[in-house]
């Protein structure tokens, strides 16, 4: 009697603890570039005028997220691409050594590469005026220094790519998809993602055995599987994985029920609804190179995910960082948006081109921070475009923000 009664009091507690949520954390687009490989001299400076990444601060700004992980009772940490400046080999070394503190304490860290970490030409330090090359890694030295990050556990690995699928815990597997296309880097990397059909075929058998096991698999790829603004297909494409729609369809017919995603720079999340009525959420996490320097905390379960999200406002070396950075990228984006209407041709006077462009780097900045509203300064400047257009606009029909909430949710499987 007593040996049944001990064995009922163990399954009781495993399942207790089976149905325990899997904490974790999710960071992306880093964007780190080693402190040995740069100063504060002007060739540094002006490439962050230019390029939308504050890669000065960047040390500070990850030291305090994982420093905020480590305080943390995380279990996991996924690292969704671009986590250096530019495959710095020197960069990628100088973040191992930065992980090191949270994995000591037990955490497993999940990493996959984006666009900016493998095969670089133009991996490069910054030295007072100058830029001086540097020694960039391949698709092995990536695999070989993550090797503790999810390709020395991973139950498979792809050999057409650096794909794998680990174990999070023992109901739920993720599926780490690399979609960069570093083999074709000729003289700069190429901002567009891929599958490989080798590589979607490895994918749909992993999801075919998953299915088999009964295991919840939740995605991860550097590229974004859905639309998370108007049009972005049209304008933005190659911010999303080739071939979306049919990948989204795909993954969510298959079970997947939410990929992390990253490289659009901006804290969204967004739905897609399959042909057969199955929904999966991309979730895309802003970087940690510009504002809104955002990380993300995630309680995950059978039936959906919590996730909040913090932003790192100030560091040490810079109390007004996210206020500077904040004018710093209105600025980039507004001027960016210049030099795209007057590519499309429209011959648009000055004024409207302007004020055109000043709604768009409004809305794009909005887009950074997620869960985007219409404020008197965005609203103001709509009303100008719109006399100027001579186009009336009623301002209660526009939607800034696609569903669901982008930063603090339950999303529900």
């Amino acid at each position: 009697m007593k040996y049944l009664l001990l064995n009922i009091f163990l399954l009781a507690f495993s399942c207790l603890f089976a149905g325990e949520p899997l904490k974790m954390g999710v960071i992306t687009d880093t964007h780190y570039l080693s402190e040995q490989l740069m100063d504060d001299g002007a060739a540094l400076n002006n490439y962050i005028l230019s390029s939308g990444k504050n890669v000065k601060y960047v040390p500070a700004v990850l030291d305090q997220a994982l420093r905020d992980y480590l305080q943390s009772d995380i279990q996991v940490l996924l690292i969704c691409g671009d986590i250096t400046k530019d495959g710095e080999k020197q960069s990628h070394l100088d973040f191992l050594k930065k992980l090191r503190s949270l994995q000591d304490r037990g955490v497993r860290i999940y990493v996959i590469p984006g666009n900016h970490d493998i095969n670089m030409p133009n991996a490069v330090g910054f030295k007072g005026d100058e830029r001086f090359p540097t020694v960039n890694v391949s698709p092995g030295d990536f695999a070989a220094y993550y090797n503790e990050c999810g390709y020395g556990n991973a139950l498979k690995r792809d050999t057409a790519s650096l794909s794998y699928v680990a174990e999070l815990n023992t109901d739920t597997w993720i599926l780490a998809i690399d979609a960069a296309r570093y083999k074709e880097y000729t003289t700069s990397s190429i901002t567009d993602g891929r599958i490989l059909p080798e590589t979607e075929e490895w994918i749909t058998d992993v999801l075919e055995e998953a299915k088999q096991q009964g295991k919840l698999v939740i995605g991860m790829m550097h590229w974004g599987l859905t639309e998370h603004i108007l049009y972005q297909d049209m304008f933005f494409r190659d911010y999303l994985v080739d071939d979306w729609k049919r990948l989204a369809n795909l993954f969510a017919d298959n079970g997947v029920k939410a990929f992390f995603t990253g490289h659009f720079h901006s804290n969204d999340i967004t739905s897609f609804t399959s042909d057969k009525g199955n929904v999966i959420y991309d979730i895309e996490t802003g970087t940690l190179s510009a504002i809104p320097f955002s990380y993300r905390f995630v309680q995950l379960d059978r039936d959906g995910m919590d996730i909040q999200t913090k932003n790192v406002a100030a560091i040490p070396e810079n109390p007004n960082l996210a206020e500077e950075d904040k004018a710093r990228m209105l600025e980039l984006s507004t001027r960016l948006a210049i030099s795209k209407l007057k590519g499309l041709d429209y011959d648009l006077p000055d004024e409207m081109l302007l004020s055109l462009a000043d709604v768009l780097g409004q809305v794009f900045v909005k887009h950074a921070y997620g869960d985007e509203t219409l404020d008197d300064k965005l609203k103001d400047s709509m009303e100008r475009l719109s006399i100027l257009m001579d186009s009336p606009v009623d301002m209660s029909d526009i939607e800034l923000d696609f569903y669901p909430a982008d930063n603090n949710l339950r999303i529900d499987f």
